[in-house]
């Protein structure tokens, strides 16, 4: 059996027992309720198949880590790595004009890739954030000719 349908099971089986306190019974209700037990048959089904081999909702048929919280090596190996933290006072305006000029490899081996990011995100953001940053609002070159 596999218990991660235990909650799908349940709810569907609380929106059947909803339906007992309608009096009102139309083609409507008849559909809802027609869709509703499929959903539960579909939930039972997969009860009652195999357990996945992780708990990963991610990567369902990855390989297995007990280490890992969720069972998978690809979110425990990610869970294991610590992420380069983002240098004390950088600015995303620096960082974005490293990155224009001499790319992304060189901004990263710079700076990190958190910082990059972020950086980047930033750029896309509206006028007063970009401004607050002190990162220059790309110009939109599309309508002149």
């Amino acid at each position: 059996m596999n218990p991660d349908f235990l909650p799908a099971i349940g709810s569907s089986l609380r929106s059947l027992c909803g339906f007992l306190d309608r009096h009102d019974v139309d083609d409507q209700a008849l559909t809802e309720l027609a869709a509703e037990i499929e959903r539960a048959r579909t939930a039972v089904a997969g009860a009652r198949a195999t357990r996945r081999a992780n708990r990963c909702t991610q990567h369902p048929t990855g390989p297995v880590d007990p280490t890992a919280p969720n069972g998978c090596l690809f979110c425990g190996a990610a869970h294991r790595r610590p992420a380069r933290p983002i240098p004390e006072g950088v600015d995303p305006a620096t960082v974005l004009q490293l990155l224009d000029e001499h790319g992304e490899a060189a901004a990263i081996q710079t700076y990190g890739a958190q910082a990059v990011t972020r950086a980047a995100y930033l750029r896309g953001r509206s006028a007063t954030t970009e401004q607050r940053y002190g990162a220059q609002p790309v110009p939109d070159t599309e309508g002149d000719n």
